[in-house]
């Protein structure tokens, strides 16, 4: 066990047999970018394009789904078949072009579907209800979870084959492998329910097969450091601190910590929710659920989201108490997500020695070259993350992309000049 190391965000820091230029990183998008089959396409790789100019350290793809039956979004991009690779190795080829690490995020959705893809059907542990889709899912079968864990398996040798330089299984945010954990979404009687040993069975085996069949591939794991469910059973830190060390003892280079199902919204993506079940609905994540949902929702839109607004106001670095809990617990790097977006918070995650790494979505979908814009000189015009939770609303149905026009035109002509002056940007080509 350890405490993390105090560094600077621009410190080297080994993740296994990875060594990342950096302490700052992208995390996982759901980028809504990829074709309807899952394919790579120019408009996902133009969301990369900045931020691999500037030789980010290291980039978490958003969630590629491991099989058609876990597909949890619309154009969500896949690594299910081995003719995703080509597309898969033009990701790749674009991100070592600026020096960027890229991992690919691994994930089945289980019961957070809102529709089935034809001949599959929704999934979880046990058969309890998701109630911001509506979705009631079948419980998976011990045939059935082995055919689960070889998919994550396939799915990393896919990655390895297409050159990603390590994969992250997602066992966070309420998908599959965070149901299995959760006491709440998980009711089974067998192997794979109850105990916790018996909870973690599921995920152990994802990753103690991945590293069966890649014994030296870069392994990084996402984790809830709470599942913030009140008033239902979710899994407890401590739990989930236990399950990190068994991970760890499996093959784990590195665990990235964040919070949170789809039902624990607001916490999960704590901001400013003024309209934001009305783009979910319109034009994003619920956009496919039943039309008696959506009125509900429609209803009760404004009076909820004023709630939540209270309740879950922007807070940086809002999982990082939990995070430092892991990082004191285990050996490997352990990575904080959540909220962070100014060089003052990051750094000091950092240089305080709470936690190894620090990681940002939404801050990177207002600033795609934050890195350099904290560990370099920062311009007054710096376009800085509002936490308007527009991105999160819209995704599955409407391409990533940042919801205020302001901040978009920041970013814009950021881009634009540093493009015009590529010397400001100084990336680093180590980590190639």
């Amino acid at each position: 066990m350890k405490l993390a190391t105090p560094a600077r965000v621009d410190t080297p820091l080994a993740i296994g047999s990875m060594t990342v230029a950096g302490r700052l990183f992208k995390s996982a998008t759901s980028e809504t970018r990829a074709d309807h089959d899952g394919f790579v396409t120019e408009e996902l790789l133009d969301f990369y394009r900045p931020m691999f100019a500037v030789g980010t350290p290291m980039v978490v793809t958003g969630n590629l789904y491991v099989s058609r039956q876990g597909k949890s979004a619309g154009r969500q991009a896949g690594i299910d078949h081995d003719d995703k690779i080509p597309g898969l190795r033009q990701w790749v080829s674009l991100a070592h072009a600026g020096g960027t690490k890229l991992i690919a995020q691994l994930n089945h959705g289980g019961r957070q579907i809102s529709r089935a893809l034809p001949g599959e059907r929704i999934v979880s542990a046990s058969g309890v209800r998701e109630p911001m889709y509506g979705s009631k899912p079948a419980p998976l079968n011990v045939e059935e979870i082995r055919d689960v864990v070889q998919s994550f398996v396939a799915a990393a040798r896919r990655a390895h084959d297409a050159g990603f330089d390590g994969v992250q299984v997602h066992a966070a945010h309420g998908y599959l492998l965070s149901q299995f954990l959760t006491p709440h979404t998980n009711r089974r009687l067998d192997a794979y329910g109850g105990p916790l040993e018996n909870r973690a069975r599921l995920v152990r085996e994802v990753v103690s097969g991945i590293r069966d069949e890649l014994p030296d591939f870069p392994l990084l794991v996402k984790i809830n450091g709470t599942d913030d469910l009140p008033f239902r059973k979710g899994a407890t830190t401590d739990e989930l601190i236990q399950v990190a060390r068994w991970l760890e003892d499996a093959g784990a280079d590195a665990i990235e910590v964040s919070r949170g199902h789809y039902e624990s919204w607001p916490g999960m993506v704590q901001g400013h929710y003024r309209g934001f079940l009305r783009n979910a609905i319109e034009r994003g994540l619920l956009a496919k659920v039943s039309p008696g949902r959506k009125v509900a929702l429609r209803a009760v839109a404004p009076v909820v989201e004023r709630i939540a607004e209270r309740l879950r106001p922007p807070v940086e670095g809002f999982n990082l108490a939990f995070a430092e809990r892991f990082a004191t617990a285990l050996d490997v790097p352990v990575i904080c997500v959540g909220g962070f977006h100014t060089p003052e918070g990051i750094s000091a995650a950092i240089t305080n020695g709470r936690v190894d790494a620090i990681s940002a979505a939404r801050a990177f979908i207002a600033d795609p070259h934050l890195y350099v814009n904290t560990v370099g000189p920062r311009a007054a015009d710096v376009p800085v993350c509002g936490y308007c939770n527009v991105c999160i609303a819209t995704f599955s149905t409407t391409a990533i992309d940042c919801g205020s026009a302001d901040i978009r035109g920041r970013r814009d002509l950021m881009i634009a000049s540093r493009a015009a002056a590529p010397a400001a940007a100084s990336p680093s080509k180590e980590n190639k």
